[in-house]
């Protein structure tokens, strides 16, 4: 008989959000049967646990002892399961009176049990939810960390971490507590959802997690069900959206006192890595671009959140961008290939146009290869897919380069197609002509550039620009970049 100490050591504190509710990899044992003829009787079993499935489809069992109702999603219809269950409760029915522990009026239990075959012994991984305050607890000490709350700021910050994980409990085990549930829960979420649509549309960086148009369909499908009593299916969804909200203030620290009120201001220092030299030449090389990139891909990753229609906008954009330049490239690379069959044109002189466009084109369909699907990508992978991509010593520098090659080589392909137009017709109608039709181009760039750019950009000519430039490059090349703390 395992010792009283050793079996508390099998407990394990868990939270809703670590069970193995979808990482269970079992197969179903099919059969054909015989079906007896007239009208088939359920069976029934004499148990103490009743079962419900969920929505999804996921058989549960719940069972009310003396002082708390247990769920669990184990087939205690398997005596040898319904054993083990049985003793692990009474192990912590055994703990709660040991510690003198009072439990709550509406307090329920989750056991879920995990055996290492390796060692031939079994934990039971629980956690309480108490309906009244919707929260979860345990009944020793533990720590956010080892649960994956998450770092918390207050006590009022962790109140919100555990009824994140309550409602993601209710989630999961919604049918036979439905009637238990105030209506207020499904008039206080369309109130929530209502300000947040509102919040979204009103403001560009607000911390809502749903859009304008998920928030519409999300109101049309809760209105249904408003004014009606509260069934299984519908305080499934129901507890879903208010986990989600609930998550979400978790991350932008509402109800604290430096709470996350815009989408694109840090809630706490981060460590920036910034090499403005190293990208003030790779923008002078590329024309811009990366700039533009690299201020993106920081605003999409502000405190390692991403809010995914945010993602969903800037990767749209960037494939959109690609495929486009896709014909461009190629239509400078034919065009650039017909002047070198000019007659005396040179053939030296459509290498650069050339290689340019070739480049564009090659660095444009990599790029679509690798980010394939990328629009439609969750929220998880986006995170991580950031995470990888940020360099320690660069930031996202090397990412937001590699993101503008289709587009600078494809500019630098029309700069040097242009060039290699000039240069033919130097060499047919002679230098005036030739000098005259470049001039006339550089001023007709000039003055795009200049009646586009910003009110500010007009006190800064071009050479001041790029000597500015050079001289941010020089003397951030001669000393070792430092994070910034912003």
């Amino acid at each position: 008989m395992t010792s009283s100490l050793n079996l508390l050591k099998e407990l394990r504190p868990v939270t809703s959000t670590t069970t193995r509710r979808y990482g269970k990899f079992l197969w179903v044992d099919a059969y054909h049967t015989t079906i007896a003829p007239g009208l088939r009787l359920r069976t029934s079993t004499k148990s103490n646990w009743l079962s419900f499935t969920h929505p999804e489809g996921q058989l549960y069992f719940h069972m009310k002892r003396d002082h708390f109702s247990v769920v669990t999603e184990e087939n205690v219809l398997n005596v040898e399961t319904d054993n083990l269950v049985s003793s692990y409760l009474a192990l912590i029915e055994k703990r709660i009176l040991e510690c003198g522990i009072i439990l709550p009026q509406a307090c329920e239990l989750f056991v879920e049990l995990r055996s290492d075959e390796s060692s031939q012994t079994s934990t039971c991984a629980y956690y309480f939810v108490d309906h009244h305050s919707r929260c979860l607890f345990w009944l020793e000490p533990t720590s956010s960390e080892l649960l994956d709350v998450g770092m918390v700021v207050s006590d009022s910050h962790l109140d919100i971490a555990l009824e994140r994980l309550y409602w993601v409990h209710v989630e999961f085990f919604p049918m036979h507590v439905c009637t238990q549930m105030t209506p207020l829960i499904l008039d206080n979420l369309i109130s929530a959802i209502c300000h947040g649509m509102t919040d979204r549309m009103t403001s560009r960086s607000s911390t809502f997690p749903y859009t304008e148009e998920k928030c519409d369909q999300l109101l049309r499908a809760l209105s249904l069900r408003q004014g009606e009593p509260l069934d299984g299916h519908t305080l499934c969804f129901v507890a879903r959206l208010w986990g989600a909200i609930s998550n979400q203030r978790f991350i932008t620290y509402y109800g604290q006192e430096n709470a996350q009120l815009d989408r694109l201001q840090p809630p706490m220092p981060e460590d920036i890595v910034d090499r403005t030299g190293i990208r003030a030449l790779a923008n002078l090389m590329l024309w811009g671009v990366p700039n533009h990139h690299y201020s993106k891909l920081h605003d999409l990753f502000v405190h390692d959140n991403v809010y995914i229609d945010h993602w969903q906008a800037f990767m749209t954009e960037c494939i959109s961008e690609w495929r486009g330049l896709l014909v461009w490239a190629f239509s400078v690379l034919i065009a650039s290939i017909l002047i070198s069959m000019l007659p005396r044109a040179s053939l030296s002189s459509a290498m650069a146009p050339i290689l340019a466009a070739s480049s564009s084109i090659l660095s444009g369909s990599i790029l679509l290869w690798r980010h394939h699907d990328f629009e439609d990508a969750t929220a998880p992978f986006a995170a991580n897919f950031l995470r990888s991509s940020k360099s320690s010593d660069w930031g996202f520098l090397p990412l937001s380069v590699v993101y503008s090659m289709p587009k600078a080589m494809y500019l630098w392909s029309i700069g040097l197609m242009v060039a290699q137009l000039v240069f033919w017709t130097f060499r047919v109608v002679g230098v005036l002509w030739a000098s005259g039709g470049a001039g006339f181009l550089a001023l007709m760039g000039y003055g795009i550039l200049y009646f586009t750019s910003l009110e500010g950009d007009h006190t800064d000519s071009m050479a001041t620009m790029l000597r500015s430039h050079w001289q941010t490059f020089q003397s951030d090349s001669a000393a070792v970049t430092e994070p910034l703390t912003v």
